[in-house]
């Protein structure tokens, strides 16, 4: 006799474990092991669980593994308990009994469903097949639309619905839609904007977090959550996106943004942009750890840098022409840099208003010291600063400086 080695595949999906115990992992192991016992041509190879997985999509860890088995000829027999276990995608999960597996010469048994495509070849072929594996789907549909509904009037209600709090903050343990400040973290935060405005740049505030040996928000999470060394290994540092990022959220001002990415539709976990109109706002959310004049305060300085037309030049964002009102280029010459008049360079309108940039640089210092009783290094010169003292420089056609102050 013929022994059939079978992948016993077992699904739970998040929404399986809380409304329906008798799809449990338990239950769906039992009644194939009693099934493969009462067939004596059947001969279990290994159970495939794929615990908390969706069945709309066939990206499931255990199910690639299986299919690498099946691939590698060591098993030719699927069972699962139902065909919804096996995927609630109509087209996908018949393209895979219809086509896929018989394509491998796969013996496919749905237990409760009286299906072998073995045994009873016309059960597979069957308009009922299709039909199960639409209503599966329907199904799926449906419950990913009320559970889409229920968290929206989560957040409607400005309740957080997340899984992790942002980095400073910890759930309420008392109530979980709520923050709480995590002191340790939040020190960090504040640290981050002051130095942004103490004229830092992110990749410094970076560098510095690095060489204190400052946990990352990740970092920070798995020590939290007592992961392995392995795990705290692999964690990248800080560098300027993840200060970025954390420059950017509105979140320590107190305020909670939800919706801001959603899924296109029940198949996919690939998540899309949401338009900035239909984002849900909830203000006075939580405890802020950043003040909303500080925070505007630095996505200010953060958009001046973004704006700037070189990022080696700080002061190209403030330079004008004192005649027309044109922007400044600056070009190399033959040893050194000059700027320029934008009109001159590229319409031969104005005049050049030509000035050396090292020459220009020590004029707006002395100003600077002189006019706000400052003491300022050419080395400590930088683009914060400039923000928060000056609205504009104007290169007059003499090549001394005019600076409009704040």
């Amino acid at each position: 006799m013929q022994k059939y080695k079978v992948a016993g595949y077992i699904r739970l999906s998040k929404e399986d474990k809380i409304k329906d115990e008798s799809n449990s992992v338990t239950n769906q192991k039992l009644i194939i092991t009693s099934y493969i016992e009462k067939n004596e041509d059947l001969e279990l190879f290994d159970f495939y669980i794929d615990d908390g997985y969706s069945g709309t999509t066939f990206d499931r860890p255990e199910y690639k593994r299986m299919f690498k088995d099946i691939v590698d000829g060591q098993v030719n027999t699927v069972i699962v308990k139902d065909l919804s276990r096996f995927g609630r995608n109509h087209i996908q999960s018949d393209d895979y009994i219809e086509n896929i597996l018989p394509g491998y010469n796969v013996r496919f048994i749905s237990i409760i469903d009286d299906i072998d495509s073995y045994k009873n070849p016309k059960s597979v072929n069957s308009i009922a097949v299709p039909l199960k594996n639409l209503m599966n789907d329907q199904y799926a549909r449906d419950i990913s639309e009320k559970v889409r509904s229920t968290l929206k009037i989560k957040q409607l209600n400005g309740e957080f619905i997340g899984v992790t709090a942002p980095y400073g903050y910890l759930k309420n343990p008392k109530y979980k839609h709520k923050f709480i400040i995590d002191k340790e973290a939040s020190y960090i935060v504040k640290k981050i904007f002051n130095m942004i405005l103490l004229g830092k740049s992110r990749k410094e505030i970076a560098e510095h977090l690095n060489n204190k040996n400052v946990l990352t928000p990740s970092l920070y999470k798995l020590s939290n959550d007592n992961k392995n060394n392995e795990d705290l290994i692999r964690s990248k540092k800080w560098n300027a996106e993840i200060v970025n990022r954390i420059l950017r959220n509105e979140t320590y001002t107190g305020t909670l943004i939800q919706n801001i990415k959603t899924k296109p539709n029940y198949r996919t976990d690939k998540l899309i942009d949401v338009n900035k109109d239909e984002w849900i706002i909830t203000e006075n959310h939580h405890e802020p750890i950043i003040s909303k004049d500080k925070f505007e305060e630095v996505q200010n300085i953060l958009d001046k840098k973004k704006g700037s037309r070189n990022s080696e030049d700080i002061l190209l964002s403030y330079l004008k022409c004192a005649d027309c009102g044109s922007l400044v280029y600056l070009k190399n010459g033959k040893n050194k840099k000059y700027y320029y008049c934008k009109n001159y360079i590229k319409y031969s309108k104005c005049t050049s208003h030509s000035v050396e940039r090292e020459k220009l640089y020590n004029e707006v210092l002395q100003i600077i010291n002189e006019n706000k009783g400052l003491n300022i290094t050419d080395k400590e010169l930088n683009d914060s600063l400039l923000y928060r003292l000056i609205d504009v420089i104007y290169i007059n056609e003499d090549k001394s400086v005019k600076i409009i102050f704040k």
